[in-house]
C-alpha cells in the first residue's frame, strides 16, 4: 500500500512537472517570436498560480462533473451508515457523501488527499445492492482514498483541460497568421510569419495529441493496475470476498454505463461508467469484470 502512495505521488508530480515545461517552453518560443522577455515571464508566474488553483478545486470539480449531489444523514441513514463504519475501519475521516441520480449501478470516489474525500454511489447502485454487496462497493473506494488513488486521475484533470485550450489557442493563431499571406506570396517578413504559422499549428497538434491522447492513456493505464489493488484492499476491510464478487457481477450484467458521458472521471468509478468505445482496448480504464471475479474468487479460497 505505502508503494503505491509514494508511486501515486510520483506520478502526480511528474504530470505537474512536464505541464510547467511544457508552459515554460511555450514561454521561451512567444519570447522569441515578439523579442520581448514578458511572455516568458508572464507564463512563469502564471504557471504555479494556474496549478495550485486548478489542483485547489480538483476534487470538487471531479465530483461535479460525475453528477454528485451531496446528502445529509437524514436522507441517506443506510450509506452514511456503511460508510461510516467502513471509514473508521480504515482509519481515515468521514469523506463527504453523495449519490449520483442514475439508474445504472456504479459508486465514486475522488480525492487528492484522505482529508478532502468524496464517495458517491448512483441510485441504481443503492437499489440493486444488499447492505454487503453495498458495503463491499463503499469499502473499494475507501481503498482508492487510503491509496491515494485519485492523485493522479485529479492531477491529470486539472491539467489535460489547460491542455487542451493552449492547443486550441494554438492552432488558432497559427492559422491566422497562415491566411495572412496566402492572399499573395509574400517574401520577407510576409514569409517568416507564414513559417511562424505554420509552427504553432504543429505545437498545437502536438498538444492537442497530448491532451486527447496521451494523457488519457497514461491515466488509463495506471487505473487499471489500481483496481486489483483497491479491489484487494477493499476485501482486507470487510473479510468478506463474496460481497465484492456479488456485487461486481450484479453491476455487469445490469451494465454500470451512465445516461451522461463522464470520460474525464471515468477512472474514478469502480466500473467503466463510459461504455465501449473504438479505443476501448487502449484507453479502458477498468480491467475486465471477469477477471476481477476471478481474483476475488482466488482471494475467497484463502479466507
Amino acid at each position: 500500500m505505502y508503494r503505491q502512495i509514494a508511486r501515486n505521488k510520483r506520478w502526480s508530480i511528474l504530470l505537474i512537472a512536464l505541464f510547467c515545461l511544457a508552459v515554460i517552453a511555450l514561454g521561451l518560443f512567444a519570447s522569441w517570436v515578439f523579442a520581448e522577455l514578458w511572455p516568458l515571464v508572464l507564463l512563469v508566474i502564471a504557471c504555479p498560480l494556474y496549478v495550485w488553483q486548478a489542483l485547489s478545486h480538483a476534487t470538487k470539480s471531479a465530483a461535479d462533473t460525475a453528477g454528485v449531489r451531496f446528502v445529509s444523514l437524514e436522507e441517506e441513514r443506510r450509506l452514511h451508515r456503511i460508510v461510516e463504519t467502513t471509514a473508521i475501519r480504515a482509519g481515515i475521516r468521514m469523506p463527504r457523501i453523495g449519490v449520483i441520480d442514475e439508474d445504472a449501478p456504479n459508486a465514486f470516489a475522488a480525492s487528492l488527499r484522505p482529508g478532502d474525500a468524496v464517495l458517491a454511489v448512483t441510485r441504481g447502485a443503492l437499489e440493486l445492492l444488499d447492505d454487503s454487496e453495498l458495503e463491499a462497493v463503499v469499502a473499494h473506494e475507501v481503498s482508492h482514498i487510503v491509496n491515494q488513488d485519485g492523485r493522479v486521475t485529479l492531477t491529470a484533470f486539472a491539467l489535460v483541460g489547460s491542455i487542451v485550450s493552449l492547443a486550441a489557442g494554438l492552432l488558432m493563431l497559427g492559422w491566422a497568421m497562415i491566411r495572412s499571406v496566402i492572399p499573395e506570396f509574400k517574401f520577407g517578413l510576409g514569409l517568416i510569419n507564414g513559417a511562424i504559422g505554420l509552427l504553432l499549428l504543429l505545437l498545437g497538434a502536438a498538444a492537442g495529441i497530448v491532451g486527447f491522447l496521451i494523457g488519457p492513456l497514461i491515466t488509463s493505464a495506471v487505473s487499471r493496475r489500481r483496481e486489483f489493488l483497491a479491489d484487494a484492499s477493499g476485501v482486507e476491510l470487510t473479510r468478506f470476498p463474496d460481497g465484492l464478487v456479488r456485487a461486481l457481477t450484479k453491476i455487469e450484467e445490469r451494465g454500470g454505463m451512465l445516461a451522461r458521458p463522464v470520460p474525464e472521471v471515468a477512472e474514478l468509478f469502480i466500473v467503466d461508467p463510459t461504455g465501449p468505445s473504438w479505443f476501448d482496448r487502449l484507453l479502458r480504464s477498468h480491467p475486465p469484470t471477469s477477471e476481477r471475479v476471478e481474483r476475488l474468487e482466488a482471494m475467497a479460497r484463502e479466507f
